[in-house]
């Protein structure tokens, strides 16, 4: 079953000002967790809770909550030291 997909304000605006390339991926991984947000390739974001999850698509990473009806989108960010962003 594929989930309606919210944002928090936080992720909703750091979408509007990605580079177009990374929005792309960024969308693409949106969609891929909206139809399986359990699945394979996401992890539990932390130890201590399990409604919390994590997927990447290089070099987008977010966090997000399943509920029964819903995907919210919690925290986005990019990985990428040589253009400048985030460093892992």
């Amino acid at each position: 079953m594929k989930r309606r997909v919210q944002f928090t304000e936080q992720v909703a605006r750091f979408r509007d000002y990605m580079p177009v390339a990374d929005r792309e991926k960024f969308l693409r991984l949106v969609d891929r967790i909206a139809a399986e947000p359990e699945g394979d390739d996401s992890l539990l974001a932390y130890t201590s809770d399990t409604v919390t999850r994590e997927a990447w698509e290089d070099p987008v990473m977010v966090h997000y909550v399943v509920t029964t009806f819903f995907v919210v989108f919690i925290e986005a960010d990019i990985h990428d030291a040589p253009r400048g962003f985030n460093e892992i």
